[in-house]
């Protein structure tokens, strides 16, 4: 054991051993994951899960190691056989494919840890077969001692996995199981590699790092095969939850499930329990119950017991039950409860039996599973005097009780939910808002600081509510997204847009945001080209701005609509540049036109050493790329000072316009450059005569390819 953990610390390189280890952990999870949906499933279908769980867990042990490999530190030059490395991949899909087949065939008593023991096996072989494609210009020896131990560890861990896997006794077994297989991977390798002695004929200081960069391409290769197997997985999954909605949809009267009522039915007692109050002058409660985490259960054991706990909590649910009380499943893990409340009738003790039912262990399958909800609770006719009023209000109860890790029950409370509820009349309210011209633009110029003029303008979208006044786009734009009508809006806003640039009398561009719901729409560059010929504007004159977070939702599909914009011969902006989880990674996988400096780096120059910094370096990157940097909020002469001392030469801000309406906008372009013009040209010339600010090296005036 000492000279395994002395073989690790000693002869390998520390970082790449951790990369290893990362790719074994989720390639581990992705496999186990799949592993349970096999299980669930019979016939074809369960063909094709174990062929998923035979490549993600092959590639994953299969990346593993030759990372691995790649951190073991030698003297000798180091070449590696490419048929036996492909082969030594092949037998570790094959191999963990046919270990979980076995596994789960039912074939005899033993057969989990059988297949177990094919899993062992198959990381041994794809581990001996990989080393013998492993050549070292020099003499190699091994201890066979460490190789039969690091076998029969492997075989026992793969057996001790399956084990668990398929025979739990708590619910701690599923990460037991992704814990003997992890180690059974490590002791296979590690030990393996303490077998190996490797005595250099030529010494060497220098690796063959052609040969490394073709076995980290291939690593990477098969590491986005593994990812691939969880979008696959996704996919699947989607598809298996649409048709069990679809067949909810068929059912009548009850869930054919939990025996308890449907949505149809919990509509239709909802109504006759408002008119039974009205009648007798009594009191009806309607509670609403959300599951936590219940696509847990079956993500991890799959439907099987999923269905098996909806069945077990159903039956416990109508043995609860009591005279003048009702309960309906609304969805998957939705529930909602109907008490009709006589005169002076406590609700306590009902709501006390409720968190019995619902945060009381289940037993299902089995097995002893965990329950809690989140409990949304309102009363007729005090918290609403219609069927619709009083849904309203307990569903917002709920969304607090689900935030709420404390009170997971809560009361309809009119101003709290206040905010919840004026969000949801602007959802509705924007449904129409474009045909009952609510919206107007907006122009934020943009300014050249070689010539002090505009260099263009960008539309910004203002919404005029009939009631609530004028209402922020970092409110409306969210809820827009979410229920689609972002689609009309955009479109609005592109048309208006280029028709006003159109009449402009300076041919500068107009600079208009794309979302990331827009990006997913395949005739979105059909789009453009129609309101481009329909307004006149030459495609050179418009730019589309969008956000890394927006191209990155869907990135495939994203980058596929930005090329056939950018083939119209409109420019593509990043915008928010340095916001965003990896911007420089943005800059890698296309080629934009423009960077826009996200704000919050301009704003904390006068204060920030990290934002100067960092600044200058974008500036630089731009440059270096040849792709123009526009700054963004630029608000005062000491930001100005900065910016232009550090090569860029477009900023937008405040400093030289507030947003107006394209009247407004007009007068300025009529008026010629802005008073800030002269400004600009003093500080340019103190910045000519003078050193540099602090932060700021000595560089050239943004000229060539940085000027664009």
């Amino acid at each position: 054991m000492l000279d395994v953990i002395a073989c690790i610390a000693i002869d390998h390189n520390p970082v790449l051993v951790v990369l290893a280890a990362a790719i074994c952990v989720l390639g581990a999870w992705i496999s186990f994951r799949l592993f349970q949906r096999a299980r669930d499933t019979r016939g074809a279908t369960r063909a094709g899960w174990l062929f998923l769980t035979g490549m993600a867990a092959g590639s994953s042990i299969w990346c593993t190691h030759f990372v691995a490999m790649l951190a073991y530190q030698t003297q000798a030059a180091v070449y590696f056989d490419p048929t036996l490395t492909i082969l030594s991949l092949f037998l570790a899909i094959a191999g963990t494919a046919a270990g979980f087949g076995l596994a789960i065939s039912g074939w005899f008593r033993l057969a989990p840890e059988a297949g177990g023991a094919v899993i062992g096996l198959a990381i041994a072989g794809m581990h001996y077969l990989g080393m013998a494609g492993y050549h070292v210009d020099g003499l190699i020896s091994w201890n066979q001692n460490y190789v039969v131990a690091s076998v029969i560890g492997s075989v026992l861990f793969g057996m001790l996995a399956l084990n668990r896997s398929m025979r739990p006794v708590t619910i701690w077994c599923r990460y037991g199981a992704k814990t003997a297989f992890i180690v059974g991977i490590v002791v296979m390798h590690f030990t393996g590699m303490t077998a190996l002695d490797v005595t250099p004929l030529r010494p060497v200081l220098t690796p063959a790092t052609d040969q490394l960069w073709a076995l980290a391409l291939s690593v990477a290769g098969v590491g986005t095969m593994v990812i691939g197997m969880g979008v696959v997985t996704a996919l699947i999954d989607h598809r298996t939850r649409a048709l069990a909605d679809a067949d909810l949809l068929r059912i009548a009267e009850y869930d054919p499930l939990t025996d308890l009522g449907n949505r149809s039915l919990f509509s239709r007692e909802l109504e006759d329990g408002c008119i039974w109050a009205d009648a007798n002058d009594a009191r009806l409660c309607l509670v609403l119950v959300d599951l936590d985490d219940f696509q847990a259960i079956n993500d991890l054991r799959g439907h099987t017991a999923g269905d098996a706990f909806l069945q077990a909590l159903g039956a416990r649910i109508l043995k609860g039950l009591q005279p003048g009380e009702a309960a309906m499943r609304t969805g998957g893990d939705e529930f909602a409860l109907i008490k009709r409340l006589d005169g002076n009738d406590d609700l306590q003790p009902f709501l006390d039996r409720l968190d019995g039912l619902f945060r009381s262990p289940v037993r299902a399958s089995g097995t002893v599973l965990s329950c809690s909800a989140g409990i949304g609770v309102a009363l007729y006719p005090e918290h609403g005097l219609s069927v619709s009023d009083l849904l309203a209000n307990a569903g917002m109860a709920l969304a607090r009780a689900k935030l709420d890790t404390l009170e997971r029950t809560q009361f309809c409370d009119s101003i709290m939910d206040q905010a919840e509820r004026r969000r949801r009349e602007l959802s509705l309210s924007l449904r129409g808002a474009v045909e009952r011209n609510e919206f107007t633009l907006f122009f934020q110029p943009q300014m050249d600081l070689e010539t002090g003029g505009f260099s263009g303008a960008e539309a910004l979208l203002r919404w005029i509510h009939p009631q609530h006044g004028a209402v922020s786009p970092a409110v409306f734009v969210p809820i827009a997204e979410e229920n689609g009508q972002i689609i009309p809006i955009g479109d609005w806003v592109l048309q208006q847009a280029c028709r006003q640039a159109a009449s402009w009398s300076q041919p500068i561009k107009i600079a208009v945001n794309i979302s990331a719901v827009q990006l997913r729409q395949r005739n979105l560059a059909g789009r453009i080209a129609e309101i481009l010929k329909e307004t006149g504007l030459d495609p050179a004159r418009l730019e589309v701005e969008v956000t890394e977070s927006s191209f990155m939702a869907d990135l495939d599909l994203s980058l596929a609509v930005l090329r056939q914009i950018q083939n119209l011969g409109v420019s593509i902006a990043l915008d928010d540049f340095g916001a965003g989880y990896s911007a420089l990674a943005s800059l890698r996988v296309y080629p934009f036109d423009r960077i826009k400096l996200d704000r919050g780096f301009t704003s904390d120059l006068a204060t920030s050493e990290e934002a100067r910094a960092i600044v200058h370096s974008v500036l630089m990157l731009g440059q270096s790329l040849g792709t123009p940097v526009l700054a963004e909020g630029v608000e005062t002469d000491e930001q100005l000072v900065f910016l232009q001392a550090a090569g860029c030469r477009t900023i937008q801000g405040f400093l030289f316009s507030r947003p107006v309406p394209a009247s407004d906008l007009l007068k300025l372009m009529l008026a010629g450059p802005a008073p800030a013009a002269g400004t600009l040209a003093r500080t340019r010339q103190a910045l000519l005569a003078g050193p540099a600010p602090a932060g700021v090296q000595a560089l050239p005036q943004a000229t060539g390819t940085f000027g664009g």
